[in-house]
């Protein structure tokens, strides 16, 4: 209640915390039980200090202070100026009084009063001056015109301002402010005044806001240029007479639909991703309880779904995609139709690294070889009858967090980081336009240590797939530009595969 009340006055309060072990006994209220280990709460509002209030918690202590301020509030109150102990000196503060009362004695302050409040990320916003009234989007999530304008104009960084004109019939005039542009007026009592041009104020936001979106959707469903693959062939800013000033903007006729997924939410997102624009999505809560979700890419409009809070989300990227596939070509990745013939297995892996074992036989002219000779050694196991080690100590990497002196079964079948880099960078060196597959057999820090070597050399690796069934893809970094010449070309390069428009089928 405390702070709806301070809210509606276009401020809000301000808590001081401070931790009970850390404020001497002697600055402790005697007459009131505190407890032995907790925070002490100083309320202020603008700065003049209402109560503070002491619990186990921050947030017990909060509501403690609010319910002092309250009580004093229901009460006729003063501010007045008083002198306030503050560590060692003393200082002057704001505080509220009962009227025809003394002025009760304070305890210390929990925060000098003399210094500014640190500005706080949940207090005041500041309005951008930059924005144009026709810009404000409706934020319906509230009943009440008033608080569906005051919260409206913080999310949309604006100023609202009520000026009130007394008529000559006695009765009140309220206008309606919107970055400073008269947007509403209506007369009555001061009271309803301010309801009634409140409430026509939202109808021509609303109204505004619907002929914007119209707007973008028809900018949307015009013709697209010949060649729109090509750079530059967009003569125009699409932001139109809403969009900002100076920033110029991607047309989304330039748009190029990535579909690498069956999720229409990540379809969204990977394409803003591929074309490098933005993806946004505004959720407002409508009469009946509903949430309608918009989705922009680029600041621009594409779509709107209607639905409940958990699935609006999904309806409107779903609405979004089917939008823009009737006038935008898809580049489709055929990931999961491909076989699994070609997938690098753990066996595939190990082969090589025993080829390579063989390959890497000590030469005669090795330092240790020479020296093992010189001591009566003629090759094989070493020691006087032969009995010990044949084979060089090598040196064996492990994925695993099992530390030194962990008995593992499996260590013969541990993949080494050297034979995975190899595989990788001859990858990398080589012109191959697939991708490199690793199947599902692998662990998952050999999976993580395939996605670090493979970030080494400035490849792209992505795990898919739940459980047993996950399995690893590697491949170039694709740009959209080249990718696009050649699938206008070929037809189809590597995994991917262009579809054109439906609007041109």
């Amino acid at each position: 209640m405390l702070s709806r009340s301070i809210q509606a006055c276009k401020t809000n309060p301000e808590y001081i915390y401070v931790n009970l072990k850390d404020i001497p006994q002697a600055d402790l209220p005697k007459n009131r039980k505190v407890p032995s280990d907790g925070y002490a709460c100083e309320l202020r509002c603008q700065g003049v200090f209402l109560a503070t209030g002491y619990s186990g918690s921050k947030n017990g202590a909060r509501d403690r202070a609010s319910e002092q301020a309250v009580k004093l509030f229901l009460k006729q109150v003063e501010v007045r100026v008083t002198q306030r102990k503050f560590r060692h000196s003393t200082v002057n503060d704001i505080v509220v009084c009962q009227m025809h009362s003394p002025t009760p004695p304070f305890l210390p302050a929990l925060r000098n009063p003399e210094d500014k409040p640190t500005p706080s990320s949940k207090g005041q916003y500041e309005p951008d001056k930059r924005k144009h009234w026709t810009e404000f989007v409706v934020m319906d999530n509230a009943h009440d015109a008033i608080c569906i304008l005051n919260n409206s104009a913080a999310f949309n960084r604006m100023k609202i301002d009520y000026k009130y004109d007394l008529l000559p019939n006695t009765s009140w005039l309220c206008s309606v402010f919107v970055q400073d542009e008269l947007v509403a007026q209506s007369s009555g009592t001061k009271k309803s005044s301010k309801h009634l041009a409140a409430s026509e104020a939202v109808r021509k936001l609303r109204m505004n806001q619907a002929q914007r979106e119209q707007q973008q959707q028809q900018q949307q469903l015009q013709p697209q240029q010949p060649q729109q693959y090509a750079r530059g062939n967009n003569p125009s800013d699409s932001a139109g007479r809403f969009g900002q000033q100076g920033v110029k903007k991607k047309h989304l006729s330039e748009l190029v639909i990535l579909e690498n997924s069956d999720n229409a939410i990540c379809i969204i997102n990977d394409t803003a991703q591929f074309n490098k624009v933005t993806a946004d999505y505004k959720f407002t809560v409508l009469p009946d309880h509903r949430w309608r979700c918009e989705v922009y890419l680029e600041g621009q409009y594409v779509a709107a779904g209607i639905g409940s809070k958990k699935i609006v989300k999904h309806i409107a990227a779903t609405e979004a995609l089917g939008t823009l596939k009737q006038t935008q070509a898809v580049v489709k990745s055929n990931l999961r139709k491909e076989g699994h013939n070609d997938a690098i297995s753990r066996s595939q892996i190990l082969a090589r690294s025993g080829q390579e074992a063989t390959r890497q036989e000590i030469k005669e002219d090795n330092i240790g070889n020479q020296l093992l000779r010189k001591m009566g050694w003629k090759g094989g196991g070493l020691g006087r009858d032969g009995e010990g080690i044949a084979e060089p100590i090598r040196v064996k990497e492990q994925f695993s967090r099992e530390g030194f002196g962990m008995d593992m079964d499996k260590a013969g079948n541990q993949l080494s980081k050297r034979d995975i880099e190899h595989i990788i960078r001859t990858y990398a060196g080589s012109d191959r336009q697939d991708d490199l597959r690793f199947s599902s057999d692998l662990t998952n820090d050999e999976r993580k240590q395939i996605h670090q070597i493979s970030q080494k050399y400035g490849l792209r690796s992505k795990s898919y797939g739940q459980g047993w069934q996950r399995f690893l893809i590697v491949s170039r970094k694709v740009h959209k530009d080249q990718l696009i010449g050649q699938l206008l070309q070929e037809g189809q390069v590597g995994r991917y595969e262009l579809v054109k428009p439906q609007a041109s089928h």
